[in-house]
């Protein structure tokens, strides 16, 4: 292999103004990364800011009460699903009424949130379940297919698209990682369709990863490590579920609560459905959505910038090896001894014949040494 080489004393102010230069650059990469350090830290204080109503605290001065506070919100929706359990037990008798009242005590109200050692919610807001959060009539969480319904012997090349837990990302949901099954074998599966507005939460690895179905993601499935929030949207919108996950603590002492003693992590259908999560009102849910984004939008650029800076960071380093080694780095100086008579010289010194070495006589042992004879 060739390379170019320098006059040594060349090369000692390349290595010497190489570590110069380097020595600024990494000082510079390692102010990005601090500052992207601090970014990523300030992103998860506006998430808490904004699910602990701090972020909303002059609008709510602001504003006069709403006309249905989340406590207020929650009796309405209590109410209506008895209404429709009550509905369905007599479409079940073909219309016609039970007899008595007793069939109605049957009915089993959705388990009130114990509150006492959650944290005090600003007015208006109140402490509920994703169990209460569902739309009326539908399976709100759903884990995904799993055993004899989808394996691994059931995926090809190209086809319908399997979201994977790799799916789901800190950025949103991304189809890089996502499987493939066919039309065929899709088609046993229509209960896993997603729609969109459904909500995907992570029951494996990174438990509590989730991610908001698009218009682009509406009709593809989700595999076993997945499950599907499908929540009235009326009560609470998407997006502000999904800065509740991401900023409230609760969720995480939650998750550590239910997997202390695992064998490993995850969590089931039931354990999701009775994660406690915090209720405004909807219009202060707009508020707190439009104040996040304005913010995030903010964060979002200054990430993106830090992050080119980097790539221009790096560019830089391999520029500055090629120069070094162009000869263009640091100036040359004409009494240097070239690199033609240095190599000229190793050469001869690797071709001369090795100097004859002195013999060393050889040291005589104990046993050889004459001893003087007694007279």
């Amino acid at each position: 292999m060739e390379m170019p080489l320098a006059p040594l004393p060349e090369q000692r102010r390349i290595v010497a103004k190489l570590e110069e230069l380097f020595s600024k650059l990494d000082a510079g990469v390692a102010t990005v990364r601090r500052t992207q350090a601090l970014l990523k830290r300030y992103r998860q204080s506006v998430l808490h800011a904004a699910v602990t109503g701090e972020l909303t605290r002059a609008w709510r001065e602001a504003h006069p009460a709403p006309t249905e506070t989340g406590a207020a919100l929650l009796a309405r929706i209590r109410a209506e699903r008895r209404a429709q359990w009550e509905a369905a037990q007599v479409a079940k008798r073909g219309g016609q009424l039970p007899l008595g009242e007793g069939w109605k005590s049957k009915y089993v109200e959705p388990e009130a949130v114990d509150a006492s050692e959650l944290p005090e919610l600003p007015s208006g807001w109140a402490w509920t379940t994703v169990e209460q959060l569902g739309v009326i009539g539908e399976q709100t969480v759903m884990t995904g297919p799993f055993g004899t319904s989808l394996g691994t012997s059931d995926f090809v090349t190209s086809g319908v698209p399997v979201l994977t837990i790799g799916c789901l990302t800190e950025g949103g949901i991304k189809l890089n990682k996502a499987v493939h099954i066919t039309e065929e074998k899709a088609a046993g599966l229509e209960r896993y369709r997603l729609k969109k507005g459904d909500l995907l939460f992570s029951r494996m690895a990174s438990v509590g990863r989730a991610g908001f179905v698009t218009s682009e993601l509406d009709g593809i499935l989700f595999n076993y490590h997945i499950m599907r929030l499908r929540l009235d949207a009326e009560t609470i919108t998407p997006f502000f579920f999904l800065y509740y996950v991401r900023g409230a603590r609760e969720v995480v002492s939650y998750l550590l609560r239910v997997n202390h003693g695992a064998t490993r992590d995850g969590i089931n259908t039931e354990q999701l459905l009775n994660l406690p999560v915090c209720l405004p009102p909807i219009a202060e849910q707009i508020e707190i959505i439009a104040e996040v984004e304005r913010r995030l939008t903010v964060l979002d650029a200054l990430s993106k910038t830090l992050t080119d800076e980097l790539k221009r960071a790096e560019r830089l380093r391999q520029s500055i090896l090629h120069r070094a080694f162009t000869g263009r780095l640091v100036p040359q100086d004409a009494t240097d001894e070239p690199a033609t008579v240095l190599l000229a010289r190793l050469r001869n010194e690797s071709t001369a014949p090795p100097k004859a070495r002195k013999a060393r006589e050889p040291k005589a042992s104990p046993a050889s040494k004459q001893l003087p004879m007694p007279l």
